[in-house]
């Protein structure tokens, strides 16, 4: 079980503006979390790092090509509203004087696993637990199966 393709930032001029020349200013982050794939005689595991993430914010499906997809979208706003005079010189008790701060960051992350034949469809479990998505794909044994787009539950 191989992953396929990981979509991680821009690329391009936008990338290389923000990212390369101005490395103290904007810095690097990743959005890549950490995959380990397990194999054993009964089943095939993912275990997906994401501290701060919730079950929210994963999809998790299953294609008629036999690919399993994990999409990771969140978005993160903080608003800081209302905070009173700034004990400046210039700044009299009498002047209304707020300051307004809003940040928000985005995070975007999407995985796809081609899964081997034995991979029984019907039976695959996901579940989020202390910032790891865990991912249980059950091995069939012999029976046909269809191969059709299905939406994988978190629990």
């Amino acid at each position: 079980m191989m992953p396929v393709k990981k979509l991680n930032r821009l690329p391009g001029v936008f990338g290389d503006l923000f990212y390369d020349q101005w490395p103290d200013v904007f810095p690097k982050r990743s959005t890549t979390p950490a995959i380990n794939v397990i194999e054993t005689d009964k089943k095939f595991k993912i275990e997906i790092a994401a501290p701060g993430m919730t079950k929210d914010d994963f999809k998790v499906e299953l294609n008629g090509d036999n690919q399993l997809i994990v999409c990771l979208d969140k978005e993160v706003e903080h608003d800081e509203k209302g905070k009173e005079c700034c004990g400046e010189e210039d700044c009299t008790k009498d002047e209304k004087h707020h300051y307004l701060r809003r940040e928000f960051t985005y995070t975007s992350f999407r995985q796809i696993f081609n899964l081997p034949e034995s991979v029984d469809r019907d039976n695959i479990k996901a579940k989020m637990t202390h910032g790891v998505l865990h991912i249980r794909l059950p091995k069939r044994e012999g029976s046909e199966h269809k191969n059709e787009m299905k939406q994988i539950a978190i629990e």
